[in-house]
C-alpha cells in the first residue's frame, strides 16, 4: 500500500466524524510520528497507524464508535491490497 493511498483512505473514512481538514491533519500527523513517509506502508506500520488513530478518535466519538471507524478503515485498506 502506498503512503498517500493509506492517508487518503483513513481521512475519507474519518471525515464524516471529524471534518475533512481534521481527518487529513490527524492521519498525516500520526504518519509522521510513526515514521511513515513516502513509498510503501507495511501491514505492521498500517496497524500501528490504526492504533494511534483509534486513540485520538475515541476522544471525539467514544471507544465503541472509534473501534467501528478503525475497522472500516482496516477493511478499506484490505480491499486496496488485493490485486
Amino acid at each position: 500500500m502506498h503512503t498517500e493511498a493509506v492517508l487518503e483512505t483513513a481521512a475519507r473514512v474519518m471525515a464524516p466524524y471529524l471534518g475533512e481538514n481534521m481527518a487529513r491533519a490527524s492521519a498525516r500527523a500520526h504518519c509522521q510520528k510513526l515514521g511513515i513517509e513516502g513509498g510503501q506502508v507495511t501491514r505492521e506500520k498500517a496497524e500501528a497507524l490504526l492504533t494511534k488513530l483509534a486513540t485520538g478518535l475515541s476522544v471525539f466519538v467514544g471507544r465503541e464508535k472509534a473501534a467501528a471507524i478503525v475497522e472500516e478503515i482496516r477493511q478499506a485498506l484490505a480491499g486496496m491490497s488485493t490485486p
